[in-house]
C-alpha cells in the first residue's frame, strides 16, 4: 500500500504569517493608541463658586464674587468630571471676629491653590492654569449678627440704708450694649418692658448700711452662648447715689415788720402780721432752722405814694444766719400770705410827733382800718 504525501503550497504559507504579523502589529498600534489617548491633555474654562467655611454662627459674613472663572489641564480620561459641581474654593471664615463690629468691615483674599478643594476620585488631579478673570481677589465682608440689649443694675439693701438717707438713683455704664448668640440662648432672655430691647442684669450689689454713695466694678450676667460684642466688655460700673431723706417744713408765724422807703414822711398800715414760709431739703438741715433764718420782704412798688391803697407781693429769703453750703442745698417753696394789702399814709409834722417814735417801729404795724 503506498503512502500519500502532501505538499503546502510555500504561497499558502506566507499568507498565513502575513495575517498573524498583522495581527500583532494592529494590536502594538492599539495599545499605543490607548496610552496616547490616555496621555492626550485638555483645558477648559470653568465657573466654580468660593464657600466661606468655619465662620462662628453669630457673624453674617459674605465673600463677592461667590463665584470665580479657572483654566483648567487636565488629561482627557477626566473630561466628563470637568464642571462646577466637582471643584470649588475654601476662604477660612474662623479669623473673622478679630476687631469686628456693628459696621461691616472687608478685607481682601488672593485666591490661591492652597483654597482649591477638588472631588475628582481615585485622586485624580488637574492643573490650576488661571484663577479668575482679571484678577483672583475676592472681598470678605463681616460683621456681628448683634440685638441691642440694656445693662440694669441688681441693687438690694435699699431698705436697709440708715435713718435719714435714701438711694436717690442708680446709674450703669454701660447702660446700652450690642450682643451675639445663638438663637435659643437669645430667645432665653428678658426684654425691657420701656425698649422691647434684650436685658441683662449686673452681679447683686449692695446698699444696706450705706452712709454715702459708692462705684462699684461688677460684672454682668451673660448666660451660655450669648457674648457682649459692642463695647466688648462683661463689666459695668454701678453708681449708687446715696442722698439725704429730702422733705419740707413749715416755718411758722414769722413776724412781718415793714417800713416805708421814706419812713419820717409815710407810715404802712396793714393787718397782716405774721407769715408762713415752707421750705424743701434734706431733714438734718431743716431742723437747724429757725424763725431768724427766714426773712420776710415786701417787693417794693416804683413808688409809694400817701393816700394809695396796694396789693404788694410778698417774698421770703434766707437770712445771713444761714451758710452758704446749707443754702445749696435747701430751697423755698412758698410763702403765705403771698401779698398783703397796705395803705400808704401821711405822717403829721407837729413839733410833738417829730419828738416821739414813729408809731410804725418795727413789730408795730400800724391797723389797716
Amino acid at each position: 500500500m503506498s503512502k500519500t504525501t502532501i505538499k503546502k503550497s510555500p504561497q499558502r504559507f506566507r499568507l498565513t504569517d502575513n495575517l498573524n504579523y498583522l495581527l500583532a502589529a494592529f494590536g502594538v498600534a492599539f495599545v499605543a493608541w490607548v496610552f496616547a489617548k490616555s496621555g492626550q491633555t485638555l483645558e477648559s474654562r470653568v465657573v466654580v463658586p468660593v464657600l466661606l467655611k468655619n465662620v462662628d454662627p453669630r457673624i453674617e459674613a459674605r465673600v463677592a464674587p461667590e463665584s470665580v472663572p479657572v483654566v483648567m489641564r487636565y488629561s482627557s480620561d477626566l473630561q466628563g468630571y470637568i464642571n462646577s459641581e466637582n471643584f470649588h474654593f475654601e476662604v477660612d471664615g474662623s479669623d473673622l471676629r478679630q476687631g469686628l463690629g456693628l459696621e461691616w468691615k472687608t478685607r481682601s483674599l488672593a485666591l490661591t491653590e492652597k483654597n482649591w478643594v477638588s472631588h475628582l476620585p481615585r485622586r485624580r488631579r488637574v492643573t490650576l492654569v488661571r484663577i479668575g478673570g482679571s484678577g483672583n481677589t475676592v472681598e470678605i465682608r463681616a460683621r456681628w449678627r448683634a440685638q441691642a440689649a440694656v445693662v440694669e443694675a441688681d441693687v438690694v439693701g435699699a431698705a436697709d440704708l440708715p435713718e435719714g438717707l435714701q438711694l436717690a438713683a442708680v446709674r450703669v455704664t454701660p447702660r446700652e450694649v450690642w450682643v451675639a448668640g445663638d438663637d435659643a440662648a437669645l430667645a432665653g432672655l428678658p426684654r425691657d418692658e420701656a425698649t422691647g430691647r434684650l436685658r441683662l442684669l449686673t452681679e447683686r450689689v449692695s446698699a444696706a448700711n450705706r452712709t454715702q454713695g459708692a462705684i462699684e466694678n461688677v460684672g454682668i450676667r451673660l448666660p451660655a452662648g450669648v457674648e457682649i460684642v459692642q463695647p466688648p466688655t462683661t463689666f459695668a460700673e454701678v453708681y449708687l447715689d446715696i442722698q439725704e431723706v429730702v422733705s419740707i417744713r413749715e416755718l411758722r408765724d414769722l413776724p412781718l415788720q415793714f417800713e416805708a422807703v421814706s419812713p419820717d414822711t409815710i407810715r404802712l398800715e396793714y393787718n397782716a402780721t405774721t407769715a408762713t414760709v415752707t421750705v424743701r431739703g434734706p431733714q438734718s438741715l431743716l431742723k437747724q432752722l429757725g424763725t431768724e433764718s427766714i426773712e420776710v420782704r415786701l417787693v417794693r412798688p416804683p413808688e409809694e405814694l400817701p393816700g394809695t391803697v396796694r396789693e404788694v407781693p410778698v417774698e421770703a429769703r434766707f437770712s445771713r444766719m444761714v451758710p452758704d453750703d446749707v443754702r445749696a442745698r435747701l430751697s423755698i417753696q412758698s410763702v403765705e400770705p403771698k401779698t398783703i394789702k397796705v395803705r400808704y399814709a401821711q405822717k403829721a409834722e407837729s413839733p410833738a410827733q417829730r419828738s416821739t417814735p414813729p408809731a410804725d417801729t418795727p413789730g408795730q404795724p400800724n391797723t389797716l382800718n
